[in-house]
């Protein structure tokens, strides 16, 4: 449901539950492996980055990209960041967690989004985009915040969902395999 309101001749829309709600609108379809929506928010160096995520038994990847509200069709350097710190993640938690197998699958960036809803949004004060139709950022300071800031949010969710991260891995590796 959007809300609209009119303040001294401003407009402001609003969607109640955000881009939680979103992924949630997005998946209604798929059955999710997992009941909670990730969501992982945080501003570094002036830059706002809010990420919605969660996987469903399905095959294909849908990540959708905004800057300032505005859609991104070609992503950019935060679906670079982001993409880039949901691999390491990953991996880098299999290998602390003991998860690893000897014949372990190695698993690519493409077996750990199959399956994943996500909305990456950003909101920063001076976006450069690529062409005119605004299709791709191009801010380079970009992809390195959202790659921190999304790697320690996955990171913690995963050390206090380790069931969750199970799931999410055991159906990278299905990817893999």
């Amino acid at each position: 449901e959007i809300e609209e309101t009119n303040t001294d001749n401003k407009d402001i829309f609003k969607y109640e539950g955000g881009i939680m709600a979103f992924v949630e609108h997005l998946n209604k379809a798929k059955t999710p492996i997992h009941n909670d929506i990730i969501s992982i928010s945080a501003e570094r160096d002036d830059i706002t980055i809010d990420v919605a995520l969660q996987w469903s038994d399905s095959y294909q990847e849908g990540i959708y990209c905004f800057t300032n509200n505005i859609p991104q069709r070609d992503g950019g350097s935060h679906l670079a960041g982001f993409r880039g710190a949901l691999t390491r993640t990953l991996n880098s938690y299999i290998d602390n967690s003991g998860m690893a197998k000897k014949e372990k699958a190695s698993i690519t960036g493409e077996d750990t989004r199959e399956g994943l809803t996500a909305i990456v949004s950003v909101k920063l004060t001076d976006p450069q985009f690529e062409g005119q139709t605004k299709t791709k950022l191009g801010n380079s300071e970009v992809k390195g915040a959202c790659d921190s800031i999304i790697m320690e949010g996955l990171t913690g969710y995963f050390e206090q969902n380790p069931d969750i991260a199970k799931k999410i891995i055991f159906k990278a590796e299905s990817a893999a395999r």
